[in-house]
């Protein structure tokens, strides 16, 4: 399988000013990204789930300047199974979406679930999961009038969830694809997590790679990183000193921990080929030009394979 093309992301926040944002956008131009994947919040674009004119004008000039293609990463935080601010939470997407539109960006990735907060029992489970359902068909209506994909990322089992706090389905890719397939609409995919699922397959016990072949026929979008398959259980040490323990989700470089990615790109085919942002957190910077080399080749290499007759 061949990665439709290869970008990264920026992951840290540009809200004292634009200078930042100039030097990093120059430098991922000149590391021969394909695209690069931003995220609204940390541009300070959307403010009360609508656009905001003025910083939407500062920062968009930028990103257009820059020559380069987008995607975008909807806040972490959305979440539209929380019925007790619906609207809000499909505003946040909505403005999502209109700034992808206005970046020229086809992708929208958007987390699943219920991360954040805490469950209210005055709403069943099936009633958040249906009104997830709901939010997307509505939300992939606009992307779809847009010329946008929305793709629903699976999530890893951090500490709310481990405790219990929060309930969030999409740590088990296969429950996503079951989600988004009822969905079943053709601006709404998946974004595959890979990290996130191998995270979520050490701490849980199941088959890593089946779980990714079972989201793999709606897979648009691949969020590619690395890490030691080992779940923080406790919450120690601070997230400071997590790469130093090889705790949690610490967005390597690929080939820098021990998730199987090799295997994976080789047993498992996606037919929409994808687009694969190689999610780096910001210490990694320095690291995106080999991160993407990596990445390209992993996707040659399983093309290669899949051009062997059997």
């Amino acid at each position: 399988m061949a990665f439709r093309s290869v970008g990264t992301n920026l992951s840290r926040p540009y809200l004292e000013g634009d200078g930042g944002l100039a030097e990093d956008l120059e430098a991922l131009k000149g590391a021969r990204t394909d695209f690069v994947e931003v995220w609204p919040q940390n541009l300070g674009v959307i403010l009360g789930g609508r656009l905001d004119t003025n910083r939407l004008r500062a920062a968009g000039e930028l990103l257009l300047e820059a020559g380069l293609a987008y995607t975008v990463h909807a806040p972490l935080e959305v979440n539209l199974m929380d019925l007790t601010s619906h609207g809000l939470q499909r505003d946040v997407l909505d403005a999502s979406l209109r700034f992808a539109k206005g970046i020229g960006a086809e992708v929208v990735v958007c987390h699943a679930g219920q991360r954040v907060g805490t469950r209210d029992a005055r709403y069943s489970m099936r009633d958040q999961i249906f009104a997830e359902r709901s939010a997307l068909r509505e939300a992939g209506a606009l992307a779809e009038e847009l010329g946008v994909t929305i793709a629903v990322e699976n999530y890893y089992p951090e500490q709310p969830i481990l405790r219990g706090a929060v309930y969030d389905y999409s740590v088990w890719p296969s429950r996503l694809a079951e989600q988004i397939s009822a969905v079943d609409h053709p601006a709404v995919g998946v974004c595959l997590d890979v990290g996130h699922a191998a995270l979520a397959a050490g701490f849980f016990g199941f088959d890593f790679i089946e779980e990714c072949a079972a989201l793999a026929p709606l897979v648009r979008h691949v969020h590619l990183h690395d890490n030691l398959q080992r779940s923080n259980l406790t919450g120690d040490p601070r997230v400071s000193e997590h790469t130093a323990y090889g705790l949690g989700d610490l967005h390597l470089p690929p080939g820098r921990g021990t998730i199987p990615l090799e295997d994976l790109f080789r047993r498992v085919g996606f037919p929409e080929n994808p687009r694969c942002c190689v999610e780096l957190s910001p210490e990694h910077f320095s690291s995106v030009p080999d991160a993407l080399s990596v990445a390209r080749e992993l996707g040659l290499a399983a093309a290669r394979r899949e051009r062997v007759p059997a």
